[in-house]
Order: structure tokens, then C-alpha cells, then sequence
């Protein structure tokens, strides 16, 4: 069951901000963020992105959820990486823990391959910190029961997506 409301304990927080900053840092990314598996925005360093980082936290949440569909018909338990490519800016997308998304903003002043291969030891880093959170919070790491997304959920992100590429 994905958990909606957890804490950071103080020390669990600077142990994360620091995993990120250097992840930004070695990655020459613009900005980082982790947000949870319900689209929850946990934290983000570096530029302040040019857009609504709490539509930018769900809708990064609904496209691991729809990936996760695309993963199951075509055979695979999921998809725990996504990229998506621009002419100009690009994101990296990482499921950590099965309950939060490392999302890493990057342009084209780095490569794919740098921000693939820092991003990949950053979550191994962060994996260890989460995995001391959850025990502190008695969180278990059970498989995410996955639930369909119902119409009311489609509808929803379909008007923030709407709401976001307006004029």
C-alpha cells in the first residue's frame, strides 16, 4: 500500500538534501527532486524549474502509474526508469524504494549517460536512507497493491494537463 502522509526526521532530511546536491553537482542536472509515489513533492535542489512543481509532482506520479500498465502488457513487472528527451531540456526519472521518484532536470549541457550513471549511484545512496526511514516509521517495503486509475482520476489530470498548456 502506497503511504500518502510519512515524515522526514531532521537528520534523514539533510542526509537526502546532501545525496541530491551531489547528484546535481556531478550530474551538471539543473535541478533535482523526489516526490513520492502519490505525486507528492519530498524535496527538490538547484534551478527553481520554469513551472508548477506541484502539477509537475502529480503528473510524474500518473506517468510511473500508466508506465506501469505499458510494462505489464508488453510482459515486464514494471518500468523502474523513464526518460523523457527534448530539443533543449530533458528529465530522468528513477522509482526508489518502490515508493518514491527521483526526477533529475537536465539539459543539454550533460549527457543522458553522466546523469544515468550518477543518478543510479544517487539512488543506491538514497535507497539506504529510505530504508532507514521506513524502519523508523514502520513502513514496510510491500509490493504496491496497484489500483486501476478510475475515471474521476483521468478526468482530473486530463484538466491539469489541460490547465498547464494553456494560452
Amino acid at each position: 500500500m502506497v503511504k500518502g502522509n510519512w515524515a522526514l526526521f531532521e537528520e534523514d532530511f539533510w542526509s537526502i538534501n546532501a545525496i541530491l546536491q551531489t547528484l546535481m553537482r556531478s550530474s551538471s542536472a539543473r535541478s533535482v527532486m523526489l516526490i513520492d509515489k502519490t505525486g507528492q513533492l519530498i524535496n527538490s535542489i538547484g534551478e527553481p524549474p520554469g513551472f508548477d512543481v506541484t502539477s509537475f509532482s502529480s503528473l510524474a506520479a500518473a506517468d510511473f502509474a500508466a508506465n506501469a500498465q505499458l510494462a505489464e502488457m508488453v510482459g515486464e513487472k514494471d518500468f523502474a526508469t523513464l526518460v523523457h528527451q527534448g530539443q533543449n531540456d530533458s528529465l530522468y526519472l528513477s522509482m526508489i524504494a518502490n515508493r518514491v521518484i527521483l526526477v533529475v532536470l537536465f539539459d543539454r549541457k550533460t549527457s543522458l549517460g553522466l546523469v544515468r550513471l550518477k543518478a543510479r549511484r544517487a539512488g543506491d545512496e538514497l535507497l539506504e536512507v529510505l530504508n532507514k526511514l521506513f524502519d523508523k516509521l514502520q513502513y514496510r517495503n510491500e509490493e504496491v497493491i496497484a489500483t486501476p486509475l478510475g475515471a474521476e482520476f483521468a478526468a482530473e489530470a486530463e484538466s491539469e494537463i489541460d490547465s498547464l498548456f494553456s494560452d
